[in-house]
């Protein structure tokens, strides 16, 4: 083999090694444990509500938060409680 091929062999390598790098990350983004915290894209993907009913959760202190500079979390046990408070409760 030339180097021109050797070349484009070792180009198509790194691609293909750079894509599943980025794969992986996505993945380990993907997988988490459930004690952690979500943050608003979470809960609006999860929960399936809008980012604004979300701001109205918190306006109207609804839900509970954890603001670290502008970023704003929703840690397990505030999510539950949040779950927990707002559950029908069955008559008795």
């Amino acid at each position: 083999m030339n180097d021109y091929v050797t070349n484009v062999r070792l180009e198509e390598l790194n691609r293909s090694i750079s894509e599943i790098k980025k794969n992986l990350d996505e993945l380990k983004c993907s997988i988490r444990s459930e004690n952690d915290l979500w943050d608003s894209t979470d809960i609006v993907r999860n929960w399936h509500v809008s980012e604004r009913t979300l701001a109205d959760w918190r306006k109207k202190r609804l839900i509970g938060y954890v603001q670290i500079n502008k970023k704003i979390y929703y840690p397990k046990q505030l999510r539950d409680r949040f779950i927990y408070d707002n559950s029908i409760k069955k008559e008795v």
